[in-house]
Protein backbone atom coordinates (compact mmCIF):
# COMPACT_ATOMS: atom_id res chain seq x y z
CA UNK A 1 0.00 0.00 0.00
CA UNK A 2 2.70 2.78 1.07
CA UNK A 3 4.60 1.61 -2.18
CA UNK A 4 1.56 2.18 -4.78
CA UNK A 5 0.54 5.21 -2.97
CA UNK A 6 3.85 7.14 -2.60
CA UNK A 7 4.31 5.95 -6.24
CA UNK A 8 0.86 7.35 -8.15
CA UNK A 9 1.32 10.56 -5.71
CA UNK A 10 4.43 11.48 -6.84
CA UNK A 11 4.92 10.42 -10.19
CA UNK A 12 2.19 12.96 -10.77
CA UNK A 13 3.71 15.66 -8.75
CA UNK A 14 6.86 15.31 -9.98
CA UNK A 15 5.75 14.86 -14.08
CA UNK A 16 3.78 18.35 -13.43
CA UNK A 17 6.36 20.03 -11.69
CA UNK A 18 9.05 18.97 -14.97
CA UNK A 19 6.36 20.24 -17.81
CA UNK A 20 5.26 23.48 -15.25
CA UNK A 21 8.85 24.42 -14.88
CA UNK A 22 9.51 23.72 -18.85
CA UNK A 23 12.77 21.66 -17.65
CA UNK A 24 11.35 19.11 -20.09
CA UNK A 25 7.92 18.55 -22.69
CA UNK A 26 5.50 16.22 -22.62
CA UNK A 27 7.44 12.80 -23.64
CA UNK A 28 8.90 9.89 -23.40
CA UNK A 29 11.84 11.40 -21.44
CA UNK A 30 9.74 13.32 -19.03
CA UNK A 31 7.66 10.20 -18.09
CA UNK A 32 11.13 7.75 -17.64
CA UNK A 33 12.54 10.70 -15.17
CA UNK A 34 8.84 11.08 -13.47
CA UNK A 35 8.29 7.11 -13.26
CA UNK A 36 12.55 6.89 -11.36
CA UNK A 37 11.52 9.51 -9.65
CA UNK A 38 8.66 8.15 -7.82
CA UNK A 39 10.38 4.61 -7.67
CA UNK A 40 13.13 6.31 -5.47
CA UNK A 41 10.18 7.75 -3.81
CA UNK A 42 8.57 4.63 -3.11
CA UNK A 43 11.42 2.83 -2.35
CA UNK A 44 12.37 5.66 0.91
CA UNK A 45 9.14 6.15 1.95
CA UNK A 46 8.75 1.43 2.17
CA UNK A 47 12.20 0.80 3.12
CA UNK A 48 11.84 1.30 6.25
CA UNK A 49 8.46 -0.93 6.77
CA UNK A 50 10.36 -3.39 5.10
CA UNK A 51 13.15 -3.51 7.44
CA UNK A 52 11.05 -3.40 10.32
CA UNK A 53 8.67 -6.43 9.18
CA UNK A 54 11.51 -8.64 8.27
CA UNK A 55 13.02 -8.26 12.11
CA UNK A 56 9.74 -9.00 13.33
CA UNK A 57 8.82 -11.85 11.33
CA UNK A 58 13.03 -13.24 11.75
CA UNK A 59 13.09 -12.51 15.81
CA UNK A 60 13.85 -15.85 17.79
CA UNK A 61 11.37 -16.16 20.72
CA UNK A 62 12.64 -18.90 22.91
CA UNK A 63 10.43 -20.49 25.05
CA UNK A 64 9.85 -19.36 28.72
CA UNK A 65 11.72 -16.13 27.58
CA UNK A 66 10.81 -12.68 26.73
CA UNK A 67 10.43 -11.93 22.94
CA UNK A 68 12.96 -9.66 21.71
CA UNK A 69 10.08 -7.22 20.52
CA UNK A 70 6.61 -6.82 21.42
CA UNK A 71 5.26 -5.06 17.90
CA UNK A 72 6.52 -3.50 15.14
CA UNK A 73 6.89 -0.04 17.30
CA UNK A 74 8.91 -1.29 19.49
CA UNK A 75 10.70 -2.62 17.30
CA UNK A 76 11.55 0.46 15.30
CA UNK A 77 12.22 2.17 18.19
CA UNK A 78 14.82 -0.38 19.59
CA UNK A 79 16.01 -0.48 15.94
CA UNK A 80 16.62 3.18 15.53
CA UNK A 81 17.94 3.44 19.54
CA UNK A 82 20.33 0.93 18.91
CA UNK A 83 21.46 1.26 15.25
CA UNK A 84 20.45 4.90 14.55
CA UNK A 85 17.94 6.19 12.16
CA UNK A 86 19.87 4.71 9.36
CA UNK A 87 19.35 1.17 9.83
CA UNK A 88 15.54 1.76 8.64
CA UNK A 89 17.70 2.41 5.36
CA UNK A 90 19.29 -0.94 5.31
CA UNK A 91 19.08 -3.02 1.97
CA UNK A 92 17.79 0.16 -0.06
CA UNK A 93 20.24 0.13 -2.97
CA UNK A 94 18.70 -3.68 -3.84
CA UNK A 95 14.96 -1.93 -3.00
CA UNK A 96 15.58 0.96 -5.64
CA UNK A 97 17.57 -1.25 -7.69
CA UNK A 98 14.02 -3.18 -7.93
CA UNK A 99 11.64 -0.76 -7.70
CA UNK A 100 13.05 2.05 -9.92
CA UNK A 101 12.98 0.00 -13.64
CA UNK A 102 9.88 -1.44 -12.43
CA UNK A 103 8.06 2.19 -11.72
CA UNK A 104 9.49 3.35 -15.17
CA UNK A 105 8.34 0.46 -16.52
CA UNK A 106 4.58 0.93 -14.76
CA UNK A 107 4.44 4.62 -15.38
CA UNK A 108 6.06 4.31 -19.29
CA UNK A 109 3.44 1.83 -19.85
CA UNK A 110 0.09 3.84 -18.60
CA UNK A 111 1.15 7.08 -20.42
CA UNK A 112 1.86 5.10 -24.17
CA UNK A 113 -2.07 3.04 -23.61
CA UNK A 114 -3.13 6.75 -22.56
CA UNK A 115 -2.00 8.00 -25.49
CA UNK A 116 -3.44 5.19 -27.63
CA UNK A 117 -6.97 5.42 -26.13
CA UNK A 118 -7.22 9.16 -25.83
CA UNK A 119 -8.86 9.19 -29.05
CA UNK A 120 -12.17 6.87 -27.39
Amino acid sequence: MIVTASQLASYDQIKEMILENGTMKDGLGTHVTASFAAGFVAAAASNPVDVIKTRVMNMKVEPGKVAPYSGAIDCAMKTVKAEGIMALYKGFIPTISRQGPFTVVLFVTLEQVRELLKDF
